[in-house]
């Protein structure tokens, strides 16, 4: 029977995030690889060339050494960890932004290690206050990239080697190592750091392992080779566990393994209720390369394709022709099912940071998305004509985002038809796409019977509208447990959203968080939602739940949920409702298994 170490922390448990589902027993690798306090180092004036110069060394080393992770990763790992590297090597490219660090070294007259240190931290502050998560979460690369380039001027090796299959527990992990290992070593991952998006979480994916980030300080109370189970499909891990509770476990492992095989064969096929009614279930997407495993899961569609990937990191702005090339490629790979593409996101200073480099004090409620592009016409014109350019299947569609007023609807649509005139006077042109909108701000889902009459479609996008509704920050340790899908206000809201789309007979979906949370799809179904889009990690699952249960069922469901008015009584409803219904089926979801939509 394996046992802990003597001396190791007895049968401690941690509560982190659920990253990637799964079960995990073995002993703990412990990579704990920064030493260095940073402090200002300053330096004498004529040091600053050889400061500059080792600067540039260390930045070669790195990109020697992302380079030759992507090229492992694309033979080994797959293309989503390949795309994260990409992504650093992007940063490692940018030669404004290492011009800049060199400016602060001659400047300040600091070493080239404190300088890469402060640089790195200002660019990582702006992506944290993106109002995106893909964006906050790139500024985990940032955290890794700078330590790479530290460590290596301070003489600093990075070595993550398993002699032999372990856990590995470490403060955060850089995609870099991690592709250098042996994927049959690592059982799982446990950090200290990371969200539910993060590389981290890519990266245990990519390796089919389970992982619990954001433990906080697991780092400091686990030792090489203790003993440790790492439960993914619930967050937890437990240090030191004794032998009862190893048998437990290991037992709940199997049973795991068993149950994936279930879900995903009885997910196989279109999805429909138990007495008949067809239910649309696609896909959220970042990257083309996901196309392999939305078609495993058997998705009817792109519910929601981001493109902001296309346009961060970049010295210059995506060409018509990339862009074209991009939004084809995944049209054609999915035709004919639909492909919904949301136009750029994100706010003006993630691509153009030297135009305009003030933070923003809120930028959930600032200078992003279509605001961003209603005042950069000829960016947004670019991206429609390679959208409409792309469309030669006649299965794409155009969502925008951040939408609170008719206003912003009619100056895109104007925009919109001015952009198919000109392609039109080029030549032959594609059919243009039908043009939607997101709702997720409450003054749209107020105004949904106006808004249905302008549009051909809406995607609620839950995530920001129950944060905008509630006025909570979600990423606010302090306020997050007040952050819900499940309260009565935001129910009401998209049942308001439902209705007038059907009224004015145009589709309407769901891309936010809360479609892919199987307590939640009786509740939407019952208020007469036919399409949900979600990770395609979330699918399996989703289309069983879908498959087992009736239209009747999901209509008594919601009008008991109606009445209830807290957070909690509504909770609690469903939970039992799920426990009982879906017993030895699935095991029960909650709307805080996190996701990555």
């Amino acid at each position: 029977m394996m046992q802990g170490k003597k001396g190791a922390t007895p049968q401690l448990r941690l509560k982190g995030l659920a990253a990637s589902p799964g079960i995990a027993i073995g002993p703990v690798y412990l990579y704990v690889t920064r030493t260095w306090e940073p402090q200002v180092e300053l330096v004498a004036p004529d040091r600053v060339d050889k400061e500059v110069q080792q600067l540039r060394r260390a930045i070669t080393f790195a990109r020697d050494y992302v380079a030759r992770s992507i090229k492992k990763a694309r033979s080994q790992y797959g293309d989503d960890i390949v795309h994260i590297l990409e992504v650093q090597l992007a940063f490692l490219n940018d030669e404004i932004f290492i011009q800049e660090i060199e400016d602060y070294i001659r400047k300040e007259k600091v070493s080239a290690a404190y300088a890469a240190y402060v640089l790195f931290n200002r660019l990582r502050q702006r992506l944290q206050q993106s109002s995106d998560d893909y964006m906050q979460q790139r500024a985990s690369d940032l955290l890794n990239l700078k330590w790479l380039i530290i460590e290596h001027i301070r003489g600093g090796k990075r070595q993550l080697k398993l002699k032999q299959p372990a856990i590995i527990v470490a403060d955060d992990l850089s995609p870099a190592d991690t592709v250098h290992l042996h994927r049959e070593k690592v059982l799982g991952i446990a950090t200290n750091k990371g969200g539910i998006n993060s590389h981290t979480v890519i990266i245990a994916r990519a390796l089919s392992v389970p992982a619990v980030v954001g433990l906080e300080s697991i780092t400091t109370l686990v030792s090489d080779g203790d003993t440790m189970i790492l439960d993914g499909s619930k967050g937890e891990v437990i240090i030191a566990p004794d032998d009862t509770t190893i048998e437990q476990f290991q037992q709940q492992q199997q049973a795991f393994i068993a149950h994936e095989k279930q879900i995903l064969e009885k997910s196989k096929g279109k999805c429909t209720t138990r007495d008949g009614e067809r239910i649309e279930v696609l896909a959220n997407i970042e990257f083309g390369n996901e196309m392999d495993q939305v078609k495993r899961v058997g998705a009817d569609g792109i519910g929601l394709f981001r493109t902001e990937g296309i346009y961060i990191n970049r010295s210059i702005l995506p060409s018509e022709r990339e862009q074209t090339r991009i939004y084809r490629t995944i049209a054609e790979a999915m035709a004919p099912a639909p492909v919904v593409i949301r136009t750029l996101d994100v706010g003006g200073d993630k691509i153009f940071p030297n135009i305009f480099p003030v933070q923003e004090p809120n930028p959930f409620l600032g200078y992003r998305a279509v605001r961003f592009c209603l005042d950069h016409q000829d960016c947004f014109a670019t991206q429609l004509r390679a959208i409409i350019r792309a469309n030669t299947r006649g299965n794409i569609r155009v969502m925008l985002p951040m939408i609170s007023g008719l206003e912003e609807v009619r100056a895109v649509k104007a925009i919109y038809e001015q952009v198919y005139k000109e392609l039109k006077k080029r030549g032959k042109v594609p059919p243009k796409p039908p043009l939607g909108i997101m709702v997720e701000i409450p003054s749209v889902a107020i105004l949904a019977e106006a808004f249905a009459r302008e549009v051909d479609f809406f995607s609620i996008g839950t995530n920001d509208l129950v944060q905008y509704t509630l006025a909570v920050d979600r990423s606010n340790e302090r306020v997050a447990h007040l952050y819900s899908h499940f309260h009565p206000a935001v129910l009401r809201l998209i049942e308001q959203t439902i209705q007038a789309a059907k009224k004015a007979e145009i589709p309407v979906s769901m891309c936010g968080e809360m479609a892919g949370d199987p307590l939640a799809i009786p509740v939407l179904l019952g208020m007469g939602l036919k399409s949900l889009s979600a990770s395609h990690i979330l699918i399996p699952e989703m289309k069983v739940v879908i498959h087992e249960l009736t239209m009747a069922e999901c209509q008594q469901v919601w009008q008991t949920v109606r009445q209830l008015t807290t957070v909690k009584e509504i909770r609690d409803f469903l939970q039992a409702f799920y426990l009982k219904r879906f017993s030895g089926i699935l095991t029960v979801g909650n709307e805080n298994k996190e996701s990555i939509i």
